[in-house]
């Protein structure tokens, strides 16, 4: 998945401040609310980039092969859910067009 230039931004000052940064920190840096950079914060924590701990540090994560793993296997099965998906689509137009007794549908 490719981040925002935003989160791009926020994972790079993580490693020019080697590999931490208080969020508090992090607003000030980037001129905007605490409240934005948590939620910045909270966007690279559920993609899997950093850890935070109870004082509110951002902590970057080290790239862990069992993570890239388990991310290309998510990627294949959202892949081929999204091609059974498209095949479905292709045959529910084709049975509409039946339906209605036209030769084409436009969705």
């Amino acid at each position: 998945m490719e981040l925002t230039p935003r989160l791009q931004d926020i994972i790079s000052i993580l490693k020019e401040k080697g590999g931490s940064v208080n969020i508090r920190d992090l607003a000030l840096q980037l001129k905007i609310s605490p409240k934005t950079a948590k939620g910045y914060a909270r966007e690279l924590y559920r993609l899997g980039y950093i850890e935070m701990d109870e004082n509110e540090n951002m902590i970057l994560k080290r790239e862990n092969p069992e993570n890239i793993t388990d991310l290309k296997k998510t990627v294949e099965t959202h892949t081929a859910e999204i091609e059974a998906l498209k095949k479905e689509v292709e045959f529910l137009k084709e049975e509409l067009s039946r339906f209605r007794g036209t030769k084409k549908v436009k969705v």
